[in-house]
Order: C-alpha cells, then sequence, then structure tokens
C-alpha cells in the first residue's frame, strides 16, 4: 500500500507543471488577432519574394529605410544584440528589413546596410502598393515627407517589430525599446515550439 501510495506522490509531482497555465508572453501577444505572414517584394539579390518563402524560422519583421537617422539603425542594433545571446538563432531566426523607400534603397544599398547588423537580416523592399498592403496588412504606418531644397526627405514609420513563428503565424509584437531580456526569452520560447 505504501509503494502505491508513494508512486501516485512521485507521479503527481511530475505531472504537476503540466496542469499549470502556460506562463505570459512578456512582449504584446497578438495569436489569432493579425494575419499570417505574406506579401510579394523584391529582396536584397533582386529577387522577387513571397512571405511563404520565409516560412520555417522564427521571423521578426520590421520596416523602415536606410537614411533613417535613429529609430531603424538602433532597433536593428538592439535585435543583433538579442540574437547573438539567443544559441541557435542564426539557424532559426531570420529578420526582414523592409524600406519603406525604395526611391532611395536600392536591392545593392539594403544589403550594404543590412550586412552591418548580422548573418539574421534580410533586406526586403518594393513598390508603393506592395509596400502599402503591407502595412495595411499589419496595422503598421509610415509617411513619407516632402523633400526639402535639397532633395532631402525623411520617412515617419512604426517602431514595432511584428514577430511570426515558424509556420508565419503572427504571434507577438514588440516596440523599439522593448526590454531586451524580454524579447530575448520570447523568442527562445518561439523556437521552442518550432
Amino acid at each position: 500500500m505504501k509503494y502505491h501510495s508513494c508512486l501516485f506522490l512521485l507521479l503527481a509531482w511530475l505531472l504537476l507543471p503540466a496542469c499549470q497555465p502556460p506562463e505570459d508572453w512578456r512582449l504584446t501577444d497578438v495569436s489569432g488577432k493579425l494575419p499570417p505572414l505574406e506579401f510579394t517584394l523584391t529582396d536584397m539579390t533582386g529577387k522577387i519574394r513571397h512571405g511563404e518563402d520565409y516560412r520555417g524560422k522564427v521571423t521578426l519583421l520590421f520596416t523602415g529605410f536606410t537614411h533613417c537617422p535613429g529609430v531603424c539603425p538602433a532597433t536593428l542594433a538592439r535585435l543583433a544584440t538579442v540574437l547573438e545571446e539567443v544559441a541557435g538563432s542564426r539557424e532559426r531566426v531570420q529578420v526582414l528589413f523592409v524600406s519603406l523607400d525604395p526611391e532611395r534603397d536600392s536591392p545593392e544599398g539594403l544589403k550594404n546596410y543590412v550586412r552591418r547588423f548580422g548573418p539574421w537580416f534580410i533586406g526586403l523592399t518594393g513598390e508603393r502598393g506592395q509596400l502599402d498592403a503591407l502595412v495595411r496588412r499589419y496595422f503598421l504606418s509610415y509617411r513619407k515627407e516632402s523633400p526639402d531644397a535639397s532633395g532631402a526627405y525623411d520617412v515617419i514609420h512604426s517602431d514595432i517589430v511584428v514577430i511570426f513563428d515558424s509556420r508565419g503565424r503572427a504571434r507577438l509584437l514588440a516596440r523599439s525599446d522593448t526590454p531586451l531580456e524580454n524579447l530575448g526569452r520570447d523568442i527562445r520560447r518561439l523556437m521552442e515550439e518550432s
């Protein structure tokens, strides 16, 4: 009888974690609230790409432009810092940086820009209609400012990073100032799910 009681207690103790509710995400959970990873854009080699081409890895989608003076390089550098610390990320995570400034951001320019941040980064851009469709799809925003006398202009844009699981489902949102430890923790968790 004692043997059965001990066995029951041991089994209950082992199964207890499975009965616990899953730990909350540290980032904003958008599971089931945003559409899957889909788009048609041009990559940094000039090849037409579709969202499904990037399934199979945890994917971070961020929009901006290479002439961005602050938020883009800072956000991409922060993502690189986190991914350096996440074991296995080189093989299982990718960052899609979509330029909202195709007039200035050629495929070659995008390639040179994203290369500075690390192996996870892929540059994409497209025609204005394609970019508008992507921004609307994920409830992002941008606005191209009027050029000044020298022709220079700014592109005001969202600082949101949309994070997809390896099946291409939108799962999480982060911002440019999201604490790095929260970002790293949730990326690891998504990697473990795949």
